[in-house]
């Protein structure tokens, strides 16, 4: 019987795992075969803001928001800001408990936001999007500080016993300022590339989570070396063309709680079936994402669902 960690391995690596991997994204991992590990630290001694200096802010389920007003509005803040220390003590103190509760399970490492979120959220949501186009060298200068500061942690992590490392990025909704495929591939896709090469030779899979307006961009992930994509909220987009393109080459984690029909276990088993098919992964490749405020009897009849699936 194959280990909780090893089922995931196989889903990443379209192995047919013995059953569908079950991610608890969060503290409620009592079902889940991943436990999931927060990297971000609060400002010591005030949890209000992060040890960026912005203001933290949660959704309802759970994960980390970008705060719309930035810290550093102005390029003297820029220039005059100083990194945070990595402080690897206060940041890992809390894995003797993880490891206590984690059995067999897949470690993940998991940035609250990283990357051009980190960014976005120290320069400001709108004002970051102008940088790319009016202060692009700037920019660039300014946001490798910020890669090379992810970048510092993974071979720690590697010892730590990681298997993985998530990096939780936005760059912007369709309808406003964002940042597009074209521009991100010219100021940036370099330093992501660097990172999850150093990942990688770290011994970690690298996971990726995105708004749902970044699906164009799994391409370009891929071909960086990302294993892991999140599809957030597949219920209310189009997922085939996701899985005619990427089958077989990604590894999707998808949300699939929203789809629980509290009514009918067999519509449940339909929609997370469908959802699957759609994906294009039957051999592997899928994993099904449960958020953190999911009450336990939800997550136990997504888990009874998705052992079924293997063969379907």
């Amino acid at each position: 019987m194959l280990t909780r960690k090893a089922i995931v391995d196989r889903a990443i690596a379209f192995k047919n795992p013995d059953r569908v991997p079950v991610w608890v994204d969060g503290s409620n991992i009592g079902l889940s075969d991943v436990l999931t590990f927060e990297l971000s630290l609060s400002r010591q001694g005030d949890p209000r803001f992060s040890e960026w200096g912005f203001r933290r802010v949660r959704s309802r389920e759970g994960s980390w928001l970008i705060p719309p007003e930035g810290t550093l509005t102005e390029w003297p803040k820029v220039d005059a800001f100083q990194i945070p220390a990595h402080d690897f003590d206060r940041r890992f103190a809390r894995i003797p408990d993880a490891a206590r509760v984690c059995g067999d399970r897949y470690r993940l490492a998991s940035f609250g936001l990283s990357g051009f979120a980190v960014y976005s959220a120290l320069r400001g949501t709108a004002l970051c999007y102008d940088d790319c186009l009016r202060d692009f060298d700037r920019a660039q200068e300014f946001f490798e500080k910020i890669i090379e500061f992810e970048t510092e942690m993974f071979d720690t992590l590697s010892r730590k016993g990681f298997h993985g490392i998530e990096f939780c990025d936005d760059w912007g909704p369709r309808k406003t300022s964002r940042l597009t495929l074209s521009l991100w591939r010219v100021l940036f896709k370099k330093y992501y590339e660097e990172e999850f090469k150093r990942a990688k030779e770290a011994g970690l899979h690298v996971w990726f989570s995105v708004s749902e307006e970044g699906a164009e961009f799994f391409g370009d992930l891929k071909e960086i070396g990302a294993d892991v994509v999140r599809v957030e909220n597949p219920e209310h987009m189009e997922v085939s063309p996701l899985g005619r393109r990427y089958r077989n080459r990604l590894c999707f984690a998808a949300r699939v709680d929203e789809l629980v029909d509290p009514e009918s276990e067999m519509g449940t088993f339909e929609a997370i079936r469908s959802l699957r098919e759609c994906l294009g992964v039957l051999t592997g490749g899928f994993i099904a994402t449960v958020a953190d405020n999911v009450p336990q009897e939800r997550i136990k009849t997504i888990r009874e669902m998705v052992s079924l699936l293997r063969g379907v």
